[in-house]
């Protein structure tokens, strides 16, 4: 997302992942109402719509023999719910319009293995 941000104010910016791929188990797939409405301000709401996702405005859950209800249609905000997505999915999406951008470089299949310093600055990584 940041550099998705960045090459849209005019900087050239490379990321590198170190997979050819986003395909691995992250710590969630959840997209919150709020970063949905992100989506929509960057113009990628139709893009994330064509990815295959699960819809939440209601959870109940039992903790300790307590039950807890949350309804999020209650959300401030266009987005009363969050989505359900694999995250590889989220990551190609900011991915595909982040390489849209002139000054943006996407390098799969680069590992990062420390920076280059020179005269106390750094000027690149290895």
């Amino acid at each position: 997302m940041l550099g998705l941000l960045l090459a849209r104010a005019g900087l050239d910016v490379t990321v590198m992942e170190k997979h050819a791929d986003f395909l691995r188990d992250f710590r969630g797939d959840t997209v919150h109402a709020s970063t949905l409405g992100l989506l929509d301000e960057l113009g990628l709401a139709a893009d994330f719509a064509r990815v295959p996702h699960r819809l939440v405005d209601t959870i109940s859950a039992q903790i300790q023999g307590t039950t807890i209800d949350i309804d999020l249609r209650r959300l401030p905000g266009a987005h009363k719910h969050i989505a359900l997505v694999p995250q590889w999915d989220f990551l190609e999406v900011l991915a595909t319009a982040a390489e849209a951008e002139p000054g943006f470089r996407l390098l799969r299949s680069t590992e990062v293995l420390g920076p280059l310093r020179q005269d106390g600055r750094v000027v690149g990584v290895r």
